[in-house]
């Protein structure tokens, strides 16, 4: 898979494939802009079977992201992106946090979606997430890296593999998150998630939307997806109850789903 790399306006891309713009915002991350193949291929997991008709491309902040960065802020930044370099309407895969950038997207700009894919990600953070990502910012502050990596990778892994999963990651935190910029921009993200709910939004999401979730996801309650669903007029919920957070976006039905719907 050839990856092309580059900007849309500020946002480092990286892209695959050839056709129609088919662009991702990915998850948290702790690394703004385009970063190593692994996460390009992680975050195009989704649909990348689609990169036989469509280019793929990923959009992942910015280093350098000033403190107190709104999610208003941030979705307008990425929303500029497109607009310059998309030929009209786009569709607009957001996952995890890159899901609530996509919803603020969507709402406030609603001429640049044509479609709209949300993958574990609803209209505000569940208490849990809230709490678990505050605790990551507040060790991130205090500057624990290797605490907050492995509170991370704690969150993120399987519930049997929780205390192995910490613990490589306070091992390898000054490998993953490399510098305190990095670690800044992680919680200025962190921060401007924290204070987004779609309820709070100017515009309602006019755009066709698919909500793909897991029912044992940790972040999200599944009142809040459906609470999700409720919100965007013109939008149906597929809920696979044996995924979780992450799991979900690898699943072989919900890939179907999202292609499915992505081409109809």
């Amino acid at each position: 898979m050839l990856i092309d790399r580059g900007l849309w306006g500020t946002i480092p891309f990286a892209a695959v494939g050839a056709g129609a713009p088919l662009v991702v915002l990915p998850g948290l991350s702790t690394v703004a802009g385009s970063a190593g193949e692994w996460f390009v291929r992680g975050s195009f997991a989704p649909v990348r079977n689609l990169s036989t008709r469509r280019r793929l491309i990923l959009l992942n902040r910015w280093p350098g992201m000033p403190a107190g960065l709104s999610m208003g802020e941030l979705a307008a930044a990425h929303a500029d992106a497109i607009r310059d370099h998309a030929d009209g309407p786009v569709d607009l895969v957001g996952m995890s946090t890159g899901g609530s950038i996509a919803q603020q997207l969507a709402a406030d700009h609603p001429g640049i979606v044509r479609r709209l894919v949300l993958i574990s990600t609803a209209c505000r953070l569940g208490p849990v997430g809230r709490t678990l990502q505050g605790r990551v910012a507040d060790l991130l502050r205090q500057g624990d890296t290797r605490g907050a990596i492995g509170s991370v990778a704690r969150s993120l892994a399987p519930r049997g593999l929780a205390m192995p999963a910490a613990g490589l990651g306070w091992l390898l935190a000054h490998r993953i998150l490399r510098s305190r910029g990095a670690a800044d921009d992680l919680i200025t993200t962190i921060d401007a998630e924290d204070g987004f709910d779609l309820v709070r939004c100017r515009h309602v999401i006019d755009a066709p939307t698919l909500i793909v979730a897991g029912g044992r996801d940790r972040f999200y309650e599944p009142d809040l997806f459906a609470e999700t669903a409720s919100l965007i007029p013109r939008s149906r919920l597929g809920v696979f109850p044996e995924r979780g957070h992450v799991g979900v976006a690898g699943d072989r039905e919900a890939i179907a789903a999202i292609g499915g719907f992505i081409v109809s």
